[in-house]
């Protein structure tokens, strides 16, 4: 049953038939060769969506717009370039830091390569850097949303391997911080080859920032804070991030007008109709693959081949940065994480590091061609060419595969901090 799902969605791809639709005829296929019922397949994809946590995609995704177009994002730009514009590297350390503050809120990498793509990139060339390396920073450090909470990813594994959200969302925090410390150490060390001087710290503009970003930074607060301190769940945290944002940018910001919303809910919409088709369809499927024994016979032939955590970590890493070369982020989080999360939980790997672990890896992915979603809307916000692109983020690609091997090498960088927060439910 293995062989055939993976057949149709090699067929697929190949094709060009969107992911969603393969795999709802791959659960077909397989429904009619089992001789299953077709009522079942409607039974368990309704299962899959059936969930209280998923409320959270559409809220944070709604969390984005929001700060795109209601002068958040642009706050946290200008604080990001008061705190490290002096740095050796510029405004690339800012593109950065900027990184950090807004997939600190929006959770979603391709947003946060078009918002601080859109706002960073234009003023990079004005300051020396070659439209190449400019739109490669920005475009990198997107990776960083995915992982600093909250995470639309990290969100799809819970649901998906039954993990708990808010300790994957705590579990994400350091490592996040370490992957945009690895890349601002990297533009730092390639600062004279791209351009950007180094310009005068000054604490009065630093002042004038943080009065101006005050409120928007107290959104980080609400989701982070509110996890970690028990006030509410991840779910809760998502309509709480999501008023508050409407309320600043509606009534103290008031950068965009309450009919401007339409567009916005618009927008969620489609994109949450997406991701929900493909875990409905993904669900259906884990099914059909559970019922025939195929995790449990994965888990087994893994563990006849090694029991060591670390030699099946970087096997599996390997998998899956092959699968983020010809697949998006999404599909391939809700169709591997519930065939390899049993088989690295068999060797006593955290079902929460080995989330974060594999939301990086397919991020990684999403910077590669020739699928990689945030190369093409890098490519489109930089107008630059997919091979001068690539290029320019080589060195980038070296840093991330170096974070890489240090989160696998060293667990207890990802749940040390879970391990001391007490989280409740999802």
């Amino acid at each position: 049953m293995l062989w055939i799902f993976l057949a149709i969605l090699l067929v697929s791809i190949v094709i060009g038939l969107p992911i969603a639709f393969g795999l709802g005829v791959a659960a077909l296929v397989m429904a009619v060769l089992s001789d299953i019922p077709l009522s079942i397949m409607i039974e368990q994809s309704i299962r899959g969506v059936n969930s209280f946590p998923l409320l959270a995609i559409p809220f944070f995704i709604l969390v984005g717009e929001v700060m795109s177009n209601g002068g958040i994002a642009r706050r946290l730009m200008e604080l990001a370039g008061a705190l490290v514009g002096f740095m050796r590297g510029g405004l690339g350390q800012v593109a950065i830091t900027g990184s950090m503050f807004f997939g600190g809120i929006s959770g979603s990498a391709v947003a946060d390569t078009a918002a601080t793509g859109s706002m960073m990139i234009p003023s990079m060339k004005q300051q020396g850097y070659t439209a190449a390396n400019a739109t490669a920073i920005n475009t990198v450090s997107s990776v960083i949303g995915i992982i600093i909470p909250p995470s639309i990813p990290l969100i799809l594994y819970g649901i998906v391997t039954e993990t708990s959200i808010s300790r994957l969302f705590i579990s994400g925090i350091v490592p996040g911080m370490l992957i945009g410390a690895a890349l601002m150490v990297t533009t730092y060390i390639l600062a004279n080859k791209q351009g950007g001087g180094v310009r005068k710290f000054r604490w009065d503009v630093l002042w004038k920032a943080f009065k101006d970003a005050w409120l928007a930074l107290v959104l980080p607060v609400i989701v982070i804070g509110g996890i970690i301190g028990g006030v509410f769940t991840a779910t809760e945290a998502a309509v709480a991030a999501l008023l508050y944002s409407l309320a600043i940018s509606l009534l103290v910001y008031r950068e965009f007008k309450f009919k401007e919303l339409v567009g916005m809910l618009i927008r969620t919409a489609r994109l949450t109709g997406m991701v929900m088709m493909l875990l409905a369809f993904a669900t259906v499927i884990a099914w059909f693959l559970t019922i025939n024994m195929v995790p449990q016979t994965l888990v087994r032939q893994v563990q006849a081949i090694t029991q060591e955590p670390f030699l099946l970590l970087l096997i599996v890493a390997a998998l899956l940065l092959l699968v983020g070369f010809v697949m998006d982020l999404t599909p391939a989080m809700v169709i591997m994480a519930p065939m390899l999360a049993p088989i690295v939980t068999s060797v006593g790997v955290d079902a929460a590091y080995f989330g974060v672990l594999m939301a990086f890896i397919l991020g990684i992915g999403l910077l590669t061609p020739p699928v990689g979603t945030c190369l093409y809307v890098g490519c489109g916000v930089g107008k630059v060419s997919m091979e001068s692109l690539v290029k320019a983020m080589l060195p980038y690609y070296a840093a991330l595969l170096v974070v890489l091997v240090l989160l696998i090498a060293f667990p207890s960088i990802v749940t040390w901090l879970p391990d001391l927060t007490a989280v409740r439910g999802n």
